[in-house]
C-alpha cells in the first residue's frame, strides 16, 4: 500500500525543484534581459502555488486514489536533477532555457500535479486557486514568449503540441 502522505511530498519537492530551474533562469537573465528574467521568475511563482496547493492536500488529507507508480517519481526526479543542472549552466541561451522549459512542462509531473490536486474540486475557493495555476496556461504563457524570442522550431512544435493536446483535455 502506497503511502499517499509521502507520495504527495516527492511531488512538492518537484515542483519546489521545477521553480528552482525557473529562479536559475531568472537569474542568469537578469542583468541583460530583464524583461526574460521577469518571466521565469513568474514562472518560478507559479510552481510555487502549485507546491502550496500540494502541500494543503497534505495539511487536509486530500489524496487522489489515482497515485503514480515509484518509477514515475525517480523518473521525473532525474529528469529535474538534468534540468537543473542545464538550467545553472553560466553559458545558458535563450534557446537552450525555452528548451528546459519545454522539457519540464511536457513533463509527465504536470499531468500527475492535475491528477493528485483532483480532490480539491469539492472546494469551489481551491478549485478556483487550481485553475488559476492550470497547466494549459504555463504551457500557452511559454508559447507566446518562445514566439517572441524565436526559439527554435522543435521548441516551438513541441510547445504547440503540447497547448493542443491540453486545450482537448
Amino acid at each position: 500500500m502506497k503511502n499517499p502522505k509521502w507520495i504527495y511530498q516527492q511531488f512538492v519537492n518537484l515542483e519546489e525543484r521545477a521553480a528552482e530551474i525557473y529562479v536559475q533562469m531568472a537569474s542568469r537573465f537578469s542583468p541583460g534581459d530583464p524583461e526574460l528574467s521577469s518571466f521565469w521568475f513568474e514562472m518560478a511563482m507559479q510552481e510555487k502555488q502549485h507546491a502550496g496547493l500540494l502541500q494543503f492536500c497534505i495539511a487536509e488529507e486530500l489524496y487522489s486514489p489515482d497515485l503514480p507508480p515509484d518509477k514515475v517519481l525517480h523518473e521525473t526526479g532525474a529528469l529535474f536533477d538534468n534540468l537543473l543542472k542545464r538550467a545553472s549552466d553560466p553559458e545558458l541561451s535563450a534557446a537552450d532555457a525555452f528548451q528546459i522549459a519545454t522539457q519540464l512542462e511536457t513533463s509527465e509531473a504536470n499531468a500527475i500535479y492535475n491528477r493528485l490536486t483532483t480532490p480539491v474540486h469539492s472546494s469551489m475557493y481551491l478549485l478556483r486557486r487550481k485553475v488559476a495555476t492550470m497547466l494549459p496556461d504555463h504551457v500557452g504563457r511559454l508559447l507566446i514568449e518562445a514566439r517572441k524570442r524565436n526559439a527554435p522550431q522543435e521548441t516551438l512544435r513541441e510547445l504547440e503540441d503540447a497547448a493542443s493536446r491540453h486545450a482537448s483535455e
